[in-house]
């Protein structure tokens, strides 16, 4: 049962509220794509140069990293963040291009969320308050709380052709009794810590 309430509690109405965020800015990303298509009327070739000696420009591909993955994020590198690899879950929602799993801790759930949101995009929501800029593992982030989700605490990270997020809030029973939890933001720095030499190179 509380396995069933922590789930119901944080990765239904936390881990679903990102996702319904993630639907949106992926429709966004479509309608921009779309928007943005050359005339079907003649051929067009990714990446050619319209005249002889023009400048190419190259459009980054989303990213290809998943955090569900185990060969991406090993089971032995979660553990060592101090999370249960047995207690992996896919997010409800999973697209091509944007991948959300997450993991139990000791008072906490932890997930992480990587794909093809623009990291401007992903750090400009208006759920997030309370910015900072870090550096972690050698790469530049931002830790910040998320309002839309009680007690969570997020850090970003650009990758190639994307962003990827790493997110800390109290499990359903941790959060009845605040006496509980630790600091969200402590903890979701530690285990982006633990974990960020697994991200794709910048």
């Amino acid at each position: 049962m509380r396995w069933f309430l922590r789930r119901a509690g944080r990765t239904v109405m936390g881990v679903f509220r990102r996702q319904v965020g993630l639907i949106a800015a992926m429709s966004v990303v479509g309608l921009t794509a779309c928007s943005h298509s050359p005339d079907t009327s003649a051929p067009a070739t990714m990446g050619a140069s319209t005249a002889p000696g023009a400048a190419t420009s190259a459009v980054a591909a989303p990213s290809r990293w998943n955090p569900c993955d185990s060969k991406d994020l090993p089971d032995a590198a979660v553990t060592a963040a101090g999370l249960d690899p047995t207690s992996k879950e896919k997010g409800v929602v999973q697209f091509t291009t944007y991948h959300i799993c997450d993991w139990g801790g000791s008072w906490y759930l932890a997930d992480v969320g990587a794909g093809g949101i623009d990291f401007d995009q992903e750090l400009n929501n208006n759920t997030y308050t309370g910015r900072e800029n870090l550096v972690i593992g050698g790469r530049q982030a931002v830790r910040m709380r998320n309002n839309a989700v009680d007690g969570e605490c997020d850090v970003l990270f650009a990758i190639p052709g994307g962003s990827a997020r790493f997110a800390v809030g109290p499990k359903l029973d941790a959060g009845m009794a605040t006496s509980g939890r630790g600091d969200s933001c402590v903890e979701v720095t530690r285990v982006a810590t633990a974990l960020a030499n697994y991200l794709p190179p910048a």
